[in-house]
């Protein structure tokens, strides 16, 4: 438990509350207060918040604050409703008009503040690396390197390096995106103890031929994972199956718990045990899921409450299921080898400035 998880949050807010109204000009307690009220869950008041300082002082800091938050959590919109209320004689009704947001994207808003903010070259790498992950987001992989390489220039972070990776990883270039996958791993941290730049690393090196250094990789990872609780075996494999160790990549996916793993994991597999010549295997593994499947539908198409939508669309996905696992033997027993789509991870953290929770520092106040 963080020692954060104590703090009487609601408290604290209406105390700021108090604070703000006494003095309403004061940005900094007004972004103070919209990151508690982010902590209370109250997002609606965080973005009045967020908004009344950007109109009281537009600065890097209130600026960038209330781009974040649209980009993270969209924006929150009106919406007026009428609830017809009994008056206790049940003859007459009135009607109260009850006020509700509903939530939209807003990552057009965010954008435009942001890139906005990038033109006074600000001299802190949080917004280069949100504008990074808006480019990715919207694949577009040569603008994300350029901002990118401006914001690890400044700070080097496991984000913007490892996001940097995968630019290049999108665009081919796999000596580059293993160079920044292998920078962004050692800089883990309590904001972000991801392993998947790691990973990204290993299954670069694999594609390069890199073998030994690939192989490396995959069992400093499989000692995280194991020792971190991450359980990312499956994915860890993915190296041994690149490099065509199928006897290693075997060995890890034998150890799997099958019940808790998608069909999609099975044409790998499947396909190694193959080349291992283990028939009896495959056809083990593959009668146990299709039976366990088989079971799990009827169970639902005889439940009694479970609606008859829900009923019809899970005994299809489940026929297709089943379809793909048997069309899957069949071609992999014709020596149809199953490509790996490796798809590195978007990293990102919390880029709120003044969050302390995650000990974020605040730029000047100053406007621009």
């Amino acid at each position: 438990m963080s020692k954060y998880d104590e703090i009487d949050f609601e408290k604290i807010a209406l105390q700021m509350k108090q604070q703000v109204e006494q003095d309403p000009h004061n940005v900094k307690l007004r972004n103070e207060l919209a990151i508690v009220f982010m902590e209370t869950n109250e997002y609606e008041e965080a973005f009045f918040q967020l908004q009344a300082a950007v109109e009281i002082k537009p600065s890097v800091q209130t600026l960038y604050n209330l781009a974040y938050f649209y980009f993270t959590e969209g924006k929150p919109i009106l919406e007026a409703t009428s609830n017809t209320k009994e008056t206790g004689n049940f003859e007459k009704e009135t009607e109260e008009e009850c006020v509700s947001y509903t939530w939209e994207i807003a990552d057009e808003e965010a954008f435009d503040i942001v890139e906005d903010l990038l033109k006074s070259k600000p001299g802190h790498y949080f917004p280069y690396n949100l504008m990074g992950e808006m480019y990715i987001k919207e694949e577009k992989y040569e603008e994300a390197i350029n901002v990118l390489k401006k914001g690890s220039n400044l700070t080097p972070s496991l984000e913007n390096l490892s996001n940097l990776g995968l630019c290049y990883y999108k665009k081919g270039m796999l000596h580059e995106a293993a160079e920044c996958f292998h920078k962004a791993h050692p800089l883990r941290s309590c904001n972000n103890y991801s392993l998947f730049p790691l990973l990204s690393y290993g299954i670069c090196l694999a594609q390069l031929g890199r073998g030994s250094e690939a192989r490396e990789v995959a069992k400093e990872l499989l000692f995280l994972s194991e020792k971190e609780e991450e359980a990312l075996e499956a994915d860890i494999a993915e190296i041994y199956y690149i490099l065509g160790d199928y006897e290693e990549f075997v060995n890890i996916y034998s150890k799997l718990d099958w019940d808790f793993y998608s069909e999609e994991f099975l044409p790998t597999y499947f396909y190694s045990l193959w080349k291992l010549s283990k028939m009896k295997e495959i056809e083990e593994l593959a009668s146990k899921t299709i039976q366990r499947k088989e079971k799990e539908m009827k169970e639902v198409i005889q439940d009694p409450d479970e609606e008859e939508d829900f009923k019809d669309e899970y005994e299809e996905v489940t026929i297709e299921e089943i379809a793909f696992i048997k069309n899957t033997i069949r071609e992999v027993y014709n020596g149809k080898a199953p490509i790996i789509d490796y798809k590195p991870e978007v990293e990102t953290r919390c880029y709120l400035y003044g969050c302390f929770r995650h000990t974020n520092t605040n730029p000047t106040y100053f406007s621009i």
